[in-house]
């Protein structure tokens, strides 16, 4: 059994954000149009909301060394780290990025409300980054 987990160190353009993550490639699935890696034009990128789910709650540095000291002394404490460290790179602000998630955050509350698919989804969660009120509880 795997245990698929790893440190990713999220790099965007003004910050980074280390989480230790299980299922990464996770990050690129959206509700509505399931696994992007899949499709050739979105291929390798980040869904907003997962983005949210997977780093929002963390800590964050403008120093790239910073972040990668974090990472490795995370890494080493662990009993298995499958994958180490890696970087995900999202070339957008903090800030635009939440303002992303908020926005892709409703479009998948609408489509799972659509689709009946209520109890499949985490829509608590999905509304309070819709809302913003995700982001007070930080």
């Amino acid at each position: 059994m795997s245990a698929d987990n790893g440190i990713y160190i999220l790099k965007t353009k003004d910050q980074y954000r280390v989480a230790h993550l299980q299922a990464i490639d996770n990050v690129s699935w959206s509700i509505i149009d399931g696994n992007w890696q899949n499709e050739k034009e979105t291929r390798g990128k980040c869904v907003p909301t997962r983005v949210i789910e997977m780093w929002g709650k963390c800590k964050y540095t403008r120093d790239e060394n910073v972040a990668f000291k974090i990472a490795h002394k995370w890494a080493s404490s662990l009993p298995i780290c499958e994958y180490g460290v890696n970087v995900i790179t999202y070339n957008k602000t903090w800030k635009h990025i939440v303002g992303d998630a908020k926005k892709y955050a409703q479009k998948e509350i609408d489509y799972i409300r659509k689709t009946g698919d209520e109890d499949r989804w985490d829509v608590e969660q999905l509304k309070s980054i819709a809302d913003g009120s995700y982001f007070e509880r930080m």
